[in-house]
């Protein structure tokens, strides 16, 4: 059996599309023998009253402390099949590409495997603006992030006790970089999986919100927990190398005297803003200011932020 496990908070109509994506990829894929599950991480919108609207899905609602990992923990829980099939709730399934990686008499031919997907981005206010492909894979040739989206045995998934409920955000980095250490690595197959409705990163309100709301502490937290980990460092390196730099910067100053040697700092944040392809004025401004405040507040969170697993507290709604 595969089960198709949706997590979601607040989604609306991308919740009703992800869930119609599943029906179609089961009716594609001719497959007898599944079940879907929703996990909802306590939604002030329609999202499960829209759930319920498919007769077969299985919809849980967490109670306590909500967070991905969490919601992901509830899903694998709950559910009976072999292999395990994580999706957001904002994204859409594209029916052909089960059939590359999973065989109903056989199982997934592959025991961890995701695909690419595309982001669909759109203002605050639901405008899209913009479409482009997910760039995730520019990390190892063995370790990649799964983002939220991903096919797993269930043997593998419970090998590494699954998500940590600590993390409020990058819970997908921390599993993999775990399951990494034992040999096993995420396959990214090159066709489409799926299309990711959603708020671009790099958008003004959802950066800062983001800083200020102590969610990238995790990324420090993550990066201290697997600090023996080999592809812990290359992730950490590759996707904030301004900190490293900032701090062997800060080293130098103190050694040779000299504090105006710290101020190559700021030429290694405008390199990072325009390699991210933010080189309009705005960005460049905005980057100047937030990743040395980012930098800041990874460093701290490293050396004073540490947070505790959460109790997994939930209800059956349907």
């Amino acid at each position: 059996m595969i089960s198709f496990i949706i997590i979601g908070r607040n989604e609306g109509w991308k919740l009703s599309n992800c869930v119609k994506s599943i029906y179609l990829t089961i009716k594609y894929n001719c497959l007898t023998n599944y079940e879907v599950i929703y996990v909802d991480s306590k939604s002030t919108d329609d999202s499960i009253e829209r759930v319920k609207e498919f007769k077969e899905v299985k919809v849980f609602q967490i109670s306590g402390i909500c967070n991905a990992a969490i919601a992901r923990n509830i899903g694998a829980k709950e559910s009976v099949g072999e292999f395990l099939f994580f999706i957001d709730g904002d994204m859409e399934i594209q029916p052909e590409f089960l059939k590359l990686v999973y065989e109903e008499h056989i199982g997934l031919k592959n025991e961890f495997v995701s695909g690419k997907w595309i982001d669909y981005n759109y203002t605050n206010v639901g405008k899209l603006i913009s479409k482009k492909d997910c760039k995730i894979d520019k990390f190892s040739n063995n370790f990649k992030p799964a983002g939220g989206l991903f096919l797993i045995s269930r043997d593998l998934w419970f090998k590494v006790n699954g998500m940590k409920t600590k993390y409020r955000r990058s819970q997908d980095f921390d599993f993999g970089l775990r399951l990494a250490e034992k040999k096993y690595f995420l396959l990214r197959r090159e066709e489409l999986l799926a299309i990711h409705h959603t708020v671009p990163y790099n958008d003004k309100n959802r950066m800062w919100k983001l800083l200020f709301s102590g969610s990238l502490l995790y990324l420090s937290v993550i990066l201290r927990e697997n600090i023996l980990n080999r592809y812990a460092w290359e992730l950490f390196i590759r996707i904030n190398y301004t900190l490293f730099i900032l701090l062997f910067l800060i080293l130098l100053s103190v050694i040779l005297n000299n504090i105006y040697i710290v101020l190559i700092y700021f030429f290694a944040v405008l390199v990072r803003t325009i390699a991210r392809k933010e080189i309009n004025i705005r960005h460049i401004v905005t980057n100047l200011f937030y990743l040395p405040l980012l930098d800041i507040h990874m460093f701290l969170g490293f050396v004073f932020f540490w947070p505790r697993n959460h109790n997994i507290e939930y209800i059956r709604v349907k």
